[in-house]
């Protein structure tokens, strides 16, 4: 998914795992470079310090790419505090600034596809400013429509929190096409229907299933077994916690076995 990103795609990574962070991002990263697009990273310096040796690695010169204009690194604590004004961003701030980014990430003309990975969101997010960071993510939903962008943007955040699913979740399906919950899909997709036969039994979880896939619409493009845990706390909120809580459960020992 990341790395087939197209103009007005805006996918959201749920993460713990700073690798699983590291791993998105330069694949994201390196595709666009692989395929002649510019790249906009807005990363917190700690975090730009991982990405780089391992874009190095994966065979990217990092300091050609920055010269050339295809590469643009844009400190995310320095471009904050740029935008926000009395807590909250300020729209049209933001977009001047985001759009001057974005016109110099195309090099004249040179890169007309452009890619925007960032985590301002999420250092709003990770303060404990939540509807700023939602505000933010509305303004950057609007950015990458008016400009064909694709976006992409990674919180730290549990996906296996019953709070996560019940507000957070609605609520990023409103300004995002698709949701990477986590890294492995099969193997979430075996947590959650095993969590599911385990819970309520394997009768009804054949039909709990039918009934979720069918009559549930997902806010955004996402695995399955995702959907399924969604459409569980939307028609069976009694039954979403238990399955919720066992399939994080299975799907960490899962890893364990690896």
């Amino acid at each position: 998914m990341v790395a087939e990103a197209g103009p007005c795609d805006h996918i959201v990574q749920l993460y713990q795992d700073q690798d699983f962070l590291n791993r998105a991002v330069c694949r994201f990263a390196g595709a666009a470079l692989a395929n002649g697009e510019g790249i906009i990273l807005v990363p917190t310096l700690i975090h730009w310090n991982a990405f780089r040796p391992r874009l190095e690695a994966e065979g990217v010169d990092v300091e050609a790419a920055r010269a050339r204009g295809q590469l643009t690194v844009v400190d995310a604590d320095e471009l904050l505090p740029r935008f926000i004004r009395d807590a909250m961003p300020d729209s049209p701030v933001f977009l001047g600034l985001a759009g001057d980014v974005i016109g110099q990430a195309r090099a004249g003309g040179r890169y007309q596809k452009v890619r925007w990975w960032g985590e301002m969101v999420n250092v709003l997010w990770e303060r404990g400013d939540v509807a700023a960071s939602m505000a933010l993510e509305d303004l950057f939903d609007q950015l990458g429509k008016k400009h064909d962008v694709a976006l992409f943007c990674s919180f730290l955040m549990d996906n296996f929190n019953g709070e996560v699913h019940t507000h957070m979740l609605p609520r990023l399906g409103t300004n995002h096409s698709h949701l990477i919950p986590v890294e492995d899909y099969a193997r979430l997709e075996r947590a959650v229907a095993d969590a599911l036969r385990e819970t309520v039994g394997a009768d009804e979880a054949r039909v709990l299933e039918t009934r979720l896939l069918s009559d549930y619409r997902p806010p955004f493009s996402m695995p399955r077994a995702q959907a399924l845990l969604l459409g569980l706390r939307q028609i069976l909120p009694t039954v979403a916690d238990p399955v919720l809580q066992r399939s994080r459960n299975l799907y960490m020992a899962s890893e364990a076995d690896r």
